[in-house]
């Protein structure tokens, strides 16, 4: 039995996003590569890492969205120790509105 490789197939995974350029397209590659359910909770966690990023407690977020207070835990600890990713897109964000203020 061959042994799995999380470096190739995260890899693969990395690779497979890049090669999408568009957003309609990027829409159909997760409708594809997901289920409903898959991308729900990928939308929740994302969500959750923006409230966090912005101040939000952990309570006010329980009240927004559905989820307990261990799953948002759990995605505060990813942003305190993890790699930084989270931190990223928020700052991606932030320089996106930036320009767009400017253009107005």
């Amino acid at each position: 039995m061959q042994k799995v490789s999380l470096n190739k197939d995260t890899q693969l995974l990395i690779d497979s996003f890049f090669k999408v350029k568009t957003k309609k397209n990027l829409t159909k590659f997760i409708e594809d590569l997901f289920s409903p359910e898959e991308t729900l909770d990928l939308a929740q966690r994302l969500k959750i890492a923006k409230l966090i990023l912005d101040g939000k407690t952990y309570e006010e977020i329980a009240a927004e969205i559905p989820v307990s207070t261990s799953t948002i835990s759990k995605i505060g600890q990813v942003i305190k120790f993890g790699k930084g990713g989270f931190a990223l897109l928020q700052n991606t964000t932030k320089a996106q509105k930036s320009k767009e203020v400017t253009k107005i």
